[in-house]
C-alpha cells in the first residue's frame, strides 16, 4: 500500500476510516454496488464515506430493495442510483508528492498562501500567461492605457520603505492594482498634508496589513508599482477623487494584476497569513483504489471530503459594492481567498488546492461586463436581430441585480461603484453617455423601469432613505429585481420625452456617475386610485362607484405608502383571454411631479366590465382596451 498517499492531510485535518468502509476499494473497469438497506445502515452506524455521499447526493424516493453503483472515473467516485438512473460525481483529492496523484489531479487545500512554494506557482502562472497565451496578447494590445495618476513605487524585496509618485500618461507602466474591502476609517490614507511626504518615501510600516501584503506581493511578483485607492487618491480633495473615480475602468483593465484580498474583512487583516483548510473540507475520508482489477495490484489512496473544494465566490469581498466593478473589469486577477489562491486570465483559471472550477453567476453571452467583451455586431434598430438585443439587456439587468445585493458603506456611491460596468455597456453598444440616466438606459426605458424589491426583501429591515431619484433602483439600498421575461411582450405605452428630461451630474464630464437631481418626463396613461386597508379602490368612469381594483402591489418601502396612489401603465399585454398591465406606483406631492413608491400588476379579467371612454390611438394598441384608458393619456413628470 503507498503509505504516502495515507498521512493526514495538510491543514491537520485526520482522515476518516471504519469497519464499513476500509475494505472498500475501486478500481478502474469494475464498479461496487451496495442495496439502499446496507447504504443506509453503515450511514446511521456512523460511516462518515456513506454519510458524506447521502449528504452530497440525497436519495429521495427510493425503496430498499433499490442499489447504488459506484465508479472510479478520471479521479472521480460516481455514483449510479438504480431509481432515478442519474450520474453523481464526487472529485477525490491527493497530495502532489503521491504516486495517486497521477490518477488524480485534484490537490488539497494549501493552508500557507505566503509560502515561497505557493508564490513559484504564482510566477508559474503568470509566465504561461506572459508566454503562450496569444488571445491575452492580443487583448492587452488593444486595452487603451489611461492609467492613475499616483502609483505605490514599491521598491525591492525587503526594503523597509515605499514611496508615492506621480505617472507620466504618455508612457504606459506595468503595475499591479489592489482590490480590497476598507472595513472603516483607514488611519494610513493619503490626505493633502501627507503628500508631499509620501512622494519622499515613508515607512512601509505605516500601512495597514492588507496594503503591506499587497506591497510584498507586488514585490514577489517582480512589478515595481502598485495601485491603492487609500493611497493613490487624496481623500479629503473631492476633485481629485472625482477624477480618479471616473478612471477605474481604465485603472483597473489598464494593471498587469489586480491582487484581490478576497479574505480580508478589513484593511487590517491581511491576506498571506495561514489558511484554516480544515473547516473547509468538513470530514474528510479515506478512499482506497487498485488500477487494476486483479487481486494482486497496488493498492493506493485518495481522500474525499463532505465539502466540495470547488471555487466559490462568498468571501468578504463578494459582499462590497465597489469591489463587484473592479473584479469584471480586471485583465487579470489574483484572489486570495479564504479556502484558495485563484489566479484568472482571459486564457485560463488555476488553483493553488482544490477543484479548478466555478459555476458562474452572471449571465454568459454577447456582454459579459469584463474586458473580454467585443463590440456589439448589429444595429440596434434593426428589428431581425430584437431577439439578440433583448438577451444583453438581460445579461445588463442581471448584473445590476447581483450588484445590487452588496453593501456600501456611503448610500452615494450607488451609481459610482458600478459606473465602470455602465460605461462597459455603453461602449459595447456604442451609445452616448447621456443615453444613461442614472442607472437605467433611455432607449430601453419600458424595460428598465420594471424592477421592483423582491418579496422578501421588505421585511429585512433594509434602510429606505431614498438618495436619488425614486424611479432608479439605485435610488434605494439592497436587492433589487427586474421583471421578467426580458423578451418584449405586449404593447409598451409609456413614452420616454427625452428632449425633456433632466439630469444633473455631480462631476458633468462623467456622466456614469452619481447624479445630484434627475427628472423623467413621459406620457402614459395614468389613474388615480385610493389606498385604503390593503385594498386599491377606483371609480368606475362617469360615476362615484368604488371598486376594489385588480392590482398587485411590489411596494419599494413601507414607509413611503401613501393613501392617495396613482397608477402609471408601462406595458399591457393579451395572452388569450387574459390581459395584464404593468406599470408603477406614484405618489403626487405637488404640482404635476410625481415620485414612485411601487410597481404593479393589474390583472384586468378580474375586473368586471364598465364602460370606457374613447381611447388614445396609439400604433399597435386596441382602442378602449383597458381601465387605464379612463385616466386619459398625460404627460408627467418624475422626480
Amino acid at each position: 500500500m503507498d503509505r504516502s498517499s495515507i498521512a493526514d492531510v495538510p491543514g491537520g485535518a485526520t482522515p476518516h476510516l471504519c469497519q464499513y468502509c476500509e475494505n472498500i476499494i475501486f478500481t478502474l473497469s469494475n464498479s461496487i454496488s451496495f442495496t439502499y438497506r446496507k447504504f443506509d445502515q453503515a450511514r446511521k452506524d456512523g460511516c462518515r464515506f456513506f454519510q458524506i455521499i447521502l449528504e452530497k447526493h440525497p436519495i429521495a424516493d427510493c425503496d430498499e430493495g433499490g442499489y447504488i453503483d459506484f465508479h472510479w472515473v478520471d479521479g472521480a467516485i460516481k455514483l449510479f442510483y438504480s431509481h432515478d438512473h442519474g450520474i453523481h460525481a464526487s472529485p477525490l483529492f491527493v497530495q502532489k508528492d503521491s504516486p495517486a496523484s497521477v490518477h488524480f489531479k485534484i490537490r488539497p487545500l494549501n493552508p500557507f498562501p505566503g509560502s515561497k512554494e505557493s508564490f513559484d506557482l504564482i510566477r508559474g502562472w503568470i509566465h504561461r500567461c506572459d508566454e503562450r497565451h496569444t488571445r491575452c496578447k492580443k487583448l492587452r494590445t488593444a486595452l487603451s492605457w489611461q492609467g492613475p495618476t499616483r502609483l505605490i513605487d514599491v521598491g525591492n524585496v525587503g526594503s523597509k520603505n515605499v514611496c508615492v509618485c506621480f505617472t507620466v500618461l504618455e508612457n504606459a507602466v506595468q503595475y499591479a492594482a489592489l482590490s480590497y474591502c476598507w472595513g472603516g476609517e483607514q488611519e494610513s490614507k493619503t490626505v493633502s498634508a501627507r503628500l508631499e511626504e509620501r512622494r519622499k518615501g515613508f515607512p512601509l510600516a505605516e500601512l495597514s496589513e492588507t496594503i503591506q501584503d499587497a506591497v510584498i506581493t507586488t514585490r514577489r511578483l517582480g512589478l515595481r508599482y502598485l495601485w491603492v485607492d487609500a493611497i493613490c487618491i487624496i481623500q479629503d480633495d473631492e476633485a481629485d477623487g472625482e477624477r480618479e473615480r471616473s478612471r477605474m475602468d481604465q485603472i483597473y483593465s489598464g494593471a498587469s494584476i489586480t491582487i484581490v484580498a478576497a479574505r480580508a474583512r478589513m484593511a487590517a487583516d491581511g491576506f498571506l497569513q495561514h489558511r484554516d483548510v480544515i473547516k473547509f473540507y468538513g470530514t474528510v475520508c479515506r478512499v482506497k483504489y487498485r488500477r487494476s482489477s486483479e487481486g494482486n495490484g497496488e493498492v493506493g489512496s485518495g481522500f474525499l471530503s463532505a465539502n466540495g473544494l470547488d471555487i466559490t465566490y462568498d468571501d468578504p469581498i463578494d459582499l462590497r459594492g465597489w469591489t463587484f466593478q473592479e473584479r469584471h473589469r480586471s485583465f487579470r486577477t489574483l484572489r486570495f481567498g479564504s479556502k484558495q489562491t485563484v489566479w484568472e486570465c482571459p486564457g485560463d483559471l488555476c488553483v493553488d488546492g482544490g477543484e479548478n472550477f466555478v459555476n458562474k453567476s452572471s449571465s454568459e453571452g454577447l456582454f459579459t461586463g469584463t474586458v473580454t467583451d467585443l463590440s456589439y455586431p448589429y444595429h440596434l434598430d434593426d428589428p431581425r436581430n430584437k431577439d439578440e438585443l433583448g438577451y444583453v439587456l438581460k445579461a445588463w439587468q442581471d448584473l445590476v441585480q447581483e450588484y445590487s445585493e452588496r453593501t456600501l458603506s456611503q448610500r452615494t456611491d450607488r451609481l459610482p461603484a458600478f459606473a465602470a460596468m455602465a460605461k462597459a455597456f455603453g461602449t459595447f453598444l456604442q451609445l452616448e453617455p447621456e443615453q444613461y440616466l442614472a442607472g437605467l438606459w433611455a432607449f430601453d426605458i419600458c424595460m428598465q423601469l420594471r424592477w421592483r424589491r423582491p418579496d422578501h426583501v421588505l421585511g429585512d429591515g433594509w434602510c429606505n432613505e431614498r438618495h436619488g431619484p425614486t424611479w432608479s433602483w439605485a435610488s434605494l439600498d439592497g436587492p433589487i429585481a427586474f421583471d421578467h421575461p426580458r423578451l418584449r411582450m405586449g404593447v409598451d405605452t409609456l413614452k420616454l420625452v427625452k428632449d425633456e428630461c433632466q439630469i444633473g451630474w455631480k462631476s458633468p464630464d462623467f456622466k456614469y456617475g452619481e447624479v445630484e437631481f434627475a427628472r423623467l418626463t413621459v406620457y402614459g396613461f395614468l389613474c388615480r386610485s385610493i389606498w385604503r386597508e390593503e385594498n386599491f379602490i377606483g371609480r368606475r368612469h362617469g360615476t362615484q362607484h368604488s371598486i376594489v381594483l385588480p392590482l398587485k402591489a411590489h411596494w419599494d418601502c413601507y414607509e413611503e405608502r401613501a393613501p392617495e396612489v396613482w397608477c402609471l401603465e408601462i406595458n399591457r399585454n393579451t395572452s388569450g383571454e387574459r390581459q395584464t398591465s404593468y406599470g408603477i406606483l406614484l405618489a403626487k406631492p405637488v404640482g404635476n411631479i410625481y415620485k414612485r413608491l411601487g410597481y404593479f400588476e393589474f390583472y384586468h379579467n378580474e375586473l368586471k366590465p364598465e364602460q370606457i371612454k374613447a381611447g388614445v390611438d396609439i400604433q399597435g394598441l386596441p382602442l378602449n382596451s383597458n381601465w387605464f384608458d379612463n385616466g386619459g393619456y398625460k404627460k408627467i413628470c418624475i422626480e
